[in-house]
């Protein structure tokens, strides 16, 4: 690796005609190489610095005749820039349509099978990093809506590290939607259905986004009542009654049926979920009267009855 001349490696990457694909796959595979092994960070992005290389490898990504493996491995290759500096991240961005390029090749893959996997992945990834630092950049390509899909479609085929970080964008990208926000009605439906996910982390992380979105209703003095359009309310009373019984990392929704632990030691994580979830219910309460009136209809007495049996606090 260290005879490759990062010229011609950057020609290579530039190909993108017939067969000189073979020639740009080469070079990608060697660039992911080169940034992987090195012990030396410094020394590796004066031979392929940055500049020069991210748009080459964003230029893959907006082209849409590019083949899926060779878009896996420019995606690879962007991951390995990202992890060794996160100042990367804003020479993706200025580079115009990469983002959107990268969320499109992202939704691209919600009809297809495995084969597709790797690329999806990778897209994923990206997107964390990118998120990090500018998730702006990323809600305004519709990132959102790309990853939320991804999720609910492909959550079951997908690594769990890819779908925890796929919940990471989700939640950065929450933080960015308003009350008047046209992918509102489409968030607040998915995450619904994400809130009963057989995965912990990701039914938190719905209710975590969730509070996320309650805040800049509250903070904008709007009405809350459109996060309620799918039971969200009738959730929470649930989760708040199940609280005391559930087994820290069991999903919400199957806490009734293993039947919980009710003598076991509440820890960090389940004083997570109760926290979150009265704070929610106050936070809603407060934004509209519609929702307080139900929730007083509700079973609510008997839900926090329910709630101080496992935990004194």
């Amino acid at each position: 690796m260290a005879d490759v001349d990062p010229d011609t490696l950057l020609e290579w990457l530039q190909m993108g005609v017939g067969q000189e694909r073979d020639m740009q796959l080469i070079a990608l595979e060697q660039l992911c190489m080169l940034l992987l092994m090195s012990d030396n960070v410094d020394r590796c992005f004066e031979m392929c610095p940055p500049r020069s290389f991210l748009p080459a490898l964003c230029k893959i990504f907006l082209d849409e005749t590019a083949p899926d493996n060779v878009v896996e491995v420019a995606a690879r290759a962007m991951t390995y820039y990202l992890d060794v500096s996160a100042d990367c991240t804003r020479r993706i961005v200025a580079v115009d349509g990469a983002v959107k390029a990268i969320c499109n090749r992202l939704s691209l893959r919600l009809s297809d099978d495995r084969t597709n996997k790797d690329l999806s992945e990778q897209c994923v990834k990206v997107l964390e990093f990118i998120c990090t630092r500018e998730p702006g950049a990323v809600f305004e390509a519709g990132g959102l809506s790309a990853v939320m899909k991804f999720v609910c479609n492909c959550g079951s085929i997908i690594h769990k590290d890819t779908l925890h970080s796929s919940m990471f964008v989700v939640s950065r990208l929450c933080g960015k939607v308003e009350a008047t926000s046209d992918s509102l009605p489409e968030c607040i439906q998915s995450l619904s259905s994400l809130l009963h996910y057989d995965d912990a982390h990701v039914a938190d992380s719905a209710l975590k986004c969730f509070s996320s979105l309650a805040d800049r209703f509250a903070r904008k003095g709007v009405n809350p009542e459109p996060l309620d359009a799918f039971g969200l309310t009738d959730e929470l009373i649930k989760r708040l009654g199940n609280c005391g019984n559930r087994v820290p990392g069991t999903p919400f929704s199957k806490t009734k049926q293993t039947g919980g632990t009710p003598n076991a030691t509440p820890d960090s994580k389940a004083n997570f979920g109760i926290t979150t979830v009265v704070n929610l219910l106050c936070t809603l309460c407060r934004g509209s009267s519609e929702i307080t009136h139900k929730v007083l209809r509700s079973d609510l007495s008997q839900a926090i009855e329910d709630a101080l049996k496992g935990n004194e606090r």
